[in-house]
C-alpha cells in the first residue's frame, strides 16, 4: 500500500506544484540504526543523521553513541551492554600475519555481528522504537557484518537506505545489482589497488568468492534465526529482505579508491565527515605554528593502542624521530614515552583533522583506516601507511596506486625502516600527488551532505524510489553474468567440433578400409 507521503507526490505531480504538496506532507520521520560499537563507523553516520535534524526532519537514532549536544529534532535511543571499540586493539595481535589472517577477521565480524544483533533485538531502545505510534518514512541502517536490522525494517515496513563506512564489501554488490568483477575490484581485506597482477587477480577472486559465500553462508543463517526468535518465522530471510535495500552509501570517493562500475542506487560520499575546522588548542597550534622544518603526525585511529607496541618497535620508532629535523606529534595513550627526544610530542587525543590541514605539516605516519586517510586526501598531505586489519590493506593499496603513499609493513617497523619510508613521503613527488588528489577530493557537483539530505528525502518521497532498482537485484549471478548463455554456446559448439571430428573420422575410417581391400 502506498504512503499518504507517496499520495501526495503524485497528488503534486498531477497538479503541477510538487514543492507546495510535498512541503504539506511535513518533516519526515527517519530511523538510525546502527549496532555495530565501533566508534569509526559511527563517524560517518552520524553527519547524516545530525543533518537530517538540522534540515527539519524528526530523526531517532538507535546506537552505543549518544550524542553529547544533539541539535533539535534528534533523538537518541542508546544501546548498552556491549564494549564499544575504542583503543582496544593490541597491536601483538599483528605480529605476525598471513594469507589466510582476513579469513580469522571474517570471523571476528562475524562474532561481533551475532553479538550487535542479539543485543539489539533484545534492547530497551528498539523496544522504544517499536512502541512508538505512527510509521518511519526511511529508515537508514549500516551493512556491515550483519543484516539483522533488515527484519526490524521489514516489520515497521519503510524504505531502507544502507550505509557503509568502509569500501563496498563482496556481499554487497549483489543486493544493489551491481557487478562484482575481482579483476577490477580489490576486496575489502586484499592489500591490492586497482591494477593487479596475475597472482594477484588470482588472490583476489579467491578471497572476494570465498568471503562472499562464507557471508551468505554463516551470517545470514545467523541473522535469521535471531530475527525469527524475535519477530516470529513468518519473517523472511534477511537475505532476501536485502533485496528491498533503496539505496546505499558508501563512504567512497573515486578521487581516493579508484572508479568503480555502480548502479544509479550506490551513492559515493567519501569525507562526509569532514566538517569545518575547529580552532587549535593553544598548544597544538604553538607547535604547528613554529615548526620551521614541518610536522609528521602520527595516529593509528580510535580502536588502536599505540602503548602496545612492542618495545623493540617502539623503541625503532623513538630513535627515528630523534634523527628527524622535522617536529613529530604523536597519538600516544599512556602520560609517559621512554627515551621520547626533544621534537617528539605525546597526546591522548588529537583533533586529526585539523592537525593534517595545517600547512605546515608534511607527513601523516597512519594505519590507512578509511577515515584519516580520506582526510589525508582531504588536506593533500602524503602518507606512510602500516595497514593492520579490515579494510586498511585496500586503503592503503589505493593511498600507493595514487602515488601520495607509501607502506611500511608492521612486521618491518624499525629506526632504519621507519627512516626509509618517511624520507620517501617527505619527497616532493608524493606531496604534489597529494595535492591533485586533494583537489578531486574537493571539487565535487555538491557536497556530500547535501547529497545524502537529497537522495534521503527523495527515497522517502518516491516510497523508496523503485524506479531506481535494478532487475538484476531479482537474478541469480548465473544469469546476470551470462554464464546460462556461455554454458548454451559451449553445448553448441562442443556439439559441432564433436559433429565434424566423428564425420571426419568416419570418413576417413571408411576411406582406409576400401584402401585396405583394394591392397
Amino acid at each position: 500500500m502506498w504512503s499518504p507521503r507517496v499520495v501526495l507526490l503524485f497528488l503534486a505531480l498531477a497538479l503541477g506544484q510538487p514543492d507546495e504538496l510535498v512541503e504539506a506532507a511535513g518533516p519526515l520521520k527517519v530511523l538510525g540504526l546502527f549496532p555495530h560499537p565501533g566508534v569509526s563507523h559511527f563517524h560517518f553516520f552520524h553527519p547524516i543523521m545530525k543533518g537530517l535534524a538540522e534540515a527539519g526532519h524528526d530523526v531517532s537514532v538507535v546506537s552505543h553513541f549518544p550524542d553529547k549536544h544533539p541539535v533539535a529534532h534528534y533523538k537518541d535511543f542508546p544501546l548498552t551492554g556491549m564494549d564499544k571499540l575504542t583503543n582496544s586493539v593490541d597491536l601483538k595481535f599483528f605480529e605476525k600475519r598471513t594469507f589466510y589472517s582476513h579469513f580469522q577477521e571474517f570471523f571476528l565480524l562475524y562474532e561481533w555481528g551475532k553479538q550487535s544483533c542479539n543485543l539489539t533485538l533484545r534492547s530497551e531502545a528498539l523496544q522504544q522504537i517499536l512502541r512508538r505510534p505512527g510509521r518511519f518514512d526511511v529508515i537508514i541502517m549500516e551493512q556491515f557484518n550483519t543484516d539483522c536490522m533488515m527484519g526490524v525494517a521489514h516489520k515497521l515496513q519503510a524504505p531502507v537506505i544502507a550505509l557503509s563506512s568502509c569500501v563496498m564489501m563482496p556481499w554487497h554488490y549483489e543486493r544493489m545489482g551491481a557487478p562484482l568483477i575481482p579483476s577490477h575490484i580489490p576486496a575489502l581485506f586484499m592489500a591490492q589497488s586497482q591494477h593487479m597482477d596475475f597472482g594477484g587477480r588470482l588472490a583476489n577472486w579467491f578471497s572476494t568468492h570465498a568471503l562472499n559465500w562464507m557471508y551468505k553462508l554463516l551470517s545470514v543463517p545467523a541473522a535469521d534465526a535471531m530475527v525469527q526468535y524475535k519477530f516470529g518465522h513468518d519473517v523472511p530471510s534477511v537475505g532476501e529482505l536485502v533485496k528491498n535495500t533503496s539505496m546505499f552509501f558508501v563512504n567512497q570517493h573515486y578521487s581516493l579508491s579508484g572508479p568503480k562500475v555502480t548502479p544509479p542506487n550506490v551513492i559515493e560520499l567519501g569525507g562526509i565527515h569532514i566538517q569545518k575546522s575547529k580552532p587549535l588548542p593553544a598548544d597544538l597550534q604553538s607547535i604547528l605554528d613554529n615548526a620551521e622544518e614541518g610536522v609528521i603526525l602520527i595516529s593509528w585511529g580510535s580502536m588502536i593502542r599505540a602503548n602496545s607496541l612492542s618495545v623493540a618497535k617502539r623503541d625503532g620508532i623513538v630513535r627515528a624521530v630523534a634523527r628527524l629535523k622535522q617536529k613529530v606529534i604523536w597519538k600516544w595513550e599512556n602520560e609517559t614515552l621512554p627515551n621520547q627526544p626533544s621534537n617528539m610530542y605525546i597526546m591522548k587525543w588529537l583533533p586529526q583533522r585539523d592537525i593534517l590541514c595545517h600547512p605546515n605539516v608534511k607527513v601523516f605516519m597512519s594505519h590507512g583506516g578509511l577515515m584519516g586517510t580520506s582526510e589525508a586526501a582531504y588536506c593533500g598531505v602524503p602518507v606512510v601507511a602500516t595497514p593492520m586489519y579490515g579494510d586498511q590493506f585496500v586503503n592503503t593499496a589505493a593511498l600507493v596506486e595514487r602515488g601520495m603513499g607509501t607502506i611500511l609493513n608492521f612486521e618491518d617497523i624499525g629506526e632504519n625502516t621507519v627512516m626509509r619510508a618517511l624520507k620517501k613521503a617527505l619527497d616532493k613527488k608524493f606531496h604534489d600527488a597529494a595535492k591533485a588528489v586533494s583537489h578531486s577530493f574537493h571539487h565535487r557537483p555538491q557536497q556530500a551532505l547535501h547529497t545524502a539530505i537529497w537522495w534521503v528525502e527523495h527515497v522517502a518521497h518516491t516510497g523508496g524510489a523503485p524506479l531506481l532498482k535494478p532487475s538484476a537485484v531479482e537474478m541469480s549471478r548465473f544469469v546476470y553474468y551470462s554464464l546460462d548463455v556461455y554454458a548454451v554456446l559451449a553445448v553448441v559448439l562442443g556439439s559441432i567440433i564433436a559433429s565434424w571430428v566423428w564425420l571426419l573420422r568416419h570418413c576417413c575410417g571408411s576411406s582406409a578400409a576400401q584402401k585396405t581391400k583394394r591392397d
